[in-house]
This record gives structure tokens, sequence and C-alpha cells, in this order.
């Protein structure tokens, strides 16, 4: 048996609701996609056996594996896939999804297992949003048994995946067990994993080291410096993240809603010595919403300048007080992060006060835009356009800082109708300047993917969404 410490307990496994990455790095053992990502970032099938788009990049078809079942014994197929998504395009439904799958026109069963879906317009990432929550296959079957009893789907998940959802005690562990049905032969290798949300760092490090967990996610730049360095006898297991770590700023309250006080913000704030204290040099830092893992995360983008100076004359220019709350998730890391900043940003004249949250609660305070500012991580997706549209188009109702640029719109429709990879690259340069120039992200780090490991632990996957393939993993005798 695995056990793996989190840095948080789970919301729910609805796809509905997701959208955390402790959630997903749970759900990756219950629940598949119908497309994946590999340790390369490409996009290649999954549950979906091919997938093929229409000359005129309006239509892909999806031919699906045929043999695979759920948990509950009912079969996947396309009757599962189309119920899966007209659900989540249901808008009554509040799907956090909506955004994603809000290209898609229809969805349609042309064969027991080919689905057609039918875009308002070309999208090249749409293979993308089969790789994210979107795309990930439930139990239409387990849907209506829990909707028909008053129960919550979201505490019963039931997928395809080489484990199969067992018991969950809030607050205390999650556990899966070795689905014997499994489609892929020879998976899973463990007889089962139990999750276990453990919010203190220090805590989860020191669980590691005594053998009482032995895979540690998000573990602090501390102690993946001192096992870089040979100080611990643990493993590191990494790969370059797709997503980022930033501050955001509300574009729709003052005083962060004049560009000329976010600019001085970014001016302010010494990311290289953030990098070189907090982060202990493992974190790159980046100037765009792409990570490294990603090919728009390549691009070459300046950033505004540390120049205090500047800061000072911008404040001045904006002529009034600058003062806001900076929310912050509660665990020590992210305090520490956040005290640096009100130290920066105070010696140019703006006061900031602090206000720590459980990060479910932070979560929330985003979702609802009812924030001056928050310390955030959006660990990435496997197209730019998952890390770009839905937070800065005008119309996305994932826009946090509801940032409204008719330029930015503009720029990010034609990514994403744009089939061309190298106009994709040129016109999310375009993306990343502008929103150096005016945007509302102080962007701070790469989500570089860390795990920290028993040395008996082998075989985990170095993807760059940072999901943990338990499915993969086996424990050294």
């Amino acid at each position: 048996m695995l056990t793996v410490g989190l840095e948080a307990d789970f919301p729910g496994f609805d796809p509905l609701g997701m959208g955390a990455l402790v959630e997903r790095m749970v759900a990756v053992s219950f629940y598949e996609p119908l497309m994946e990502i590999n340790e390369k970032g490409y996009i290649v099938p999954h549950l979906a056996e091919s997938l093929s788009v229409s000359g005129d990049g309006m239509t892909y078809t999806a031919k699906l594996r045929e043999g695979v079942k759920f948990h509950d014994a009912t079969p996947f197929d396309a009757d599962a896939v189309v119920f899966n998504f007209r659900r989540l395009m249901d808008p009554a439904k509040g799907c956090r999804c909506l955004a994603e799958v809000s290209s898609i026109r229809s969805v349609d069963k042309s064969g027991p297992y080919t689905v057609e879906f039918r875009l308002k317009a070309p999208n090249a990432a749409f293979p993308a949003v089969l790789a994210d929550i979107a795309g990930l296959q439930t139990s239409p079957t387990a849907i209506r048994k829990a909707e028909s009893a008053g129960k919550n789907y979201a505490e019963t998940p039931v997928g395809t995946g080489p484990f199969r959802f067992v018991e969950w005690k809030r607050g205390i562990s999650l556990r899966v067990e070795r689905n014997p049905d499994y489609w892929q032969k020879g998976l899973p290798h463990l007889d089962a994993v139990v999750y276990r949300p453990i919010p203190d760092g220090q805590t989860r490090m020191a669980s590691l080291t005594a053998g009482d967990i032995q895979l540690a996610a998000v573990p602090s730049a501390a102690d993946v410096a001192a096992a870089k360095s040979g100080q611990t006898r643990v493993k590191v297991v990494e790969s370059p993240g797709l997503g980022s770590v930033f501050a955001m700023f509300h574009a729709q309250r003052a005083p962060t809603n004049d560009a000329r006080v976010r600019q001085a913000l970014f001016h302010a704030t010494d990311r290289a010595l953030i990098l070189k204290t907090i982060n202990r040099g493992v974190y790159p830092i980046v100037n765009s919403p792409f990570g490294p893992g990603m090919m728009a995360g390549r691009l070459d983008v300046k950033f505004p300048e540390y120049n205090p100076d500047k800061a000072r004359a911008l404040i001045k220019e904006y002529g009034k007080p600058v003062k806001f709350t900076l929310s912050v998730s509660a665990v020590p890391s992210a305090v520490q992060l956040a005290q640096v900043y009100q130290q920066m940003w105070q010696k140019v004249g703006i006061e900031v006060s602090i206000e720590q949250l459980e990060q479910l609660q932070l979560i929330r305070k985003a979702i609802k835009n009812d924030f001056d500012a928050v310390s955030f991580r959006w660990p990435g997706r496997g197209d730019p356009d998952l890390n770009a549209y839905q937070f800065f188009h005008s119309t996305s109702p994932r826009n946090y800082t509801q940032y409204k640029n008719p330029e930015m719109d503009k720029l990010l429709e034609q990514a994403r109708s744009a089939l061309d990879s190298k106009v994709r690259l040129d016109t999310y340069a375009k993306v990343a300047q502008l929103l150096a120039r005016d945007g509302t992200y102080l962007f701070m780090h790469s989500t570089t993917n860390y795990f920290l490991s028993s040395r008996k632990v082998d075989g985990l996957p170095k993807i760059p969404d940072g999901l943990p393939r338990v499915g993969n993993v086996w424990l050294e005798r």
C-alpha cells in the first residue's frame, strides 16, 4: 500500500465542481479522461482511441476504446460520453468548466463507440480540453443513482481508472483500492493507495522521513533544496510545470483598477531576491501564464523590471493613497511570501493588509471575484489556451480579476481558432506581452512539479501537469 501526503483536504470529486490541484491529484487514481498528456507535454489518446478533426476545424470525432467498464460494471461507451458532456454544458448545473466547454455547440453519438463534438468556431485547444477535468468520464448510472437518492455524487465518485474509490474520512484520509477489471493489463501494481491531507509542510516532511507516508506532494522549496543536495534520504521526482504562481489584482476595484498602480506593484517586487531567498533557487521565474513545460512557456517575454524608483513615480502620478488587502492561503510558505510582498510594496508607499484563509476559502473568494488581491497558483493545463482564455477573456466566468481589454479578447480568439502552431505561438507571445504591459497578474515563478518520496517508491511518471499517476507506481522490497 502507498500512502500519499497532500497539502489540503479534498473538496469533492464531481467534475461539475472540481478545479483545485489537490482534487485532481486524488481523482487521477479513479477517473480517466478521453485524452491524456504524456511526459513530453503532448496530448495523446487515452479513453478515446483516436481523435480526428474536420478540415474546417469545426468537428472533432472521438473513437472510443471498447471493452472498458466503469467501477460499477456499467459500460463506458458513446452514451456515457454524451451524458457527461451534456451535463457539463448545462448552464443550470453551474460547472466550473463552463469556460472550457463553451466552444462546444453540440455533442452527439454517431455510433456505439463514436462521438462527434461540433464546435461554435475552430478551437485548436479542444484536444487539451478533453485531457482536462471536462474530459473526465464518470458513470452516468452512479450519478443518476446519487441524484435520485438525494445524495452528493461528489462524495462517491465512480470512474474507469486503475483504482476504485472505497472510503473517505473528511479531513483524515481517502482510500482507493485496485481495480481488478482495469483495461490496461498489468496495471495497477499496488493493492491500495491512501491519501492523507497534511496541510503543514513540516509535518508532511516529518511523516515522510518517519515512513508514515511514502510520497509527499507540493513540498516546500527548502525541503526540495535539502533533498537535492543529499541532506535528506528521500528521492526527488521533478518535471517542468505548465503553470505559474502569481499575485492577481482586481481590475474593477480601486486602487488596482488603475494600470499605473498595477505597474507600480510589478516594479516594486524584487522577484530575483524572492527566488533566491524564499524559493531556494528551485523554482524558475516566469513572465507569463505559460509554464516551461509547454512550448509557449519558452517565449521571450519582457516583464517589468525591479525598479522601486519607477514604482514610486507611478504611485505619485496616481495621486491617491494606495491601500488594499492581500488574501493568501494560511500555509506558512504562502504567508511568508505575502509578508515579503508587504515589505517590498511598503517601501514604495503601498499599504497592504494580509488576510490568511484556508485553501478552499481562498478558492471560493477568487471564484466570487470577492477580493482586492490574491496570492494564487494555477498548475496549468496542456495547451496555452487553457492557461489564458478563461482567465483573461472579458466574457469568461473564470476571469477572476474582471480584466477587460478588447485587444486581449481579439488575440485570445485568434489564438484559439488558428490551427497553425507557429501562428498560435506568435499570438500567445503578444498575449503575454500585453499582460506584462497592463495585465492584472504579477507572475512570480513556475509551478515546477516536485514530489519527494521514499527510496522504495518507483515508477512515478514525470508528467508536466504535476498529477501523480499512482497506477504506474510500485514499491521496491
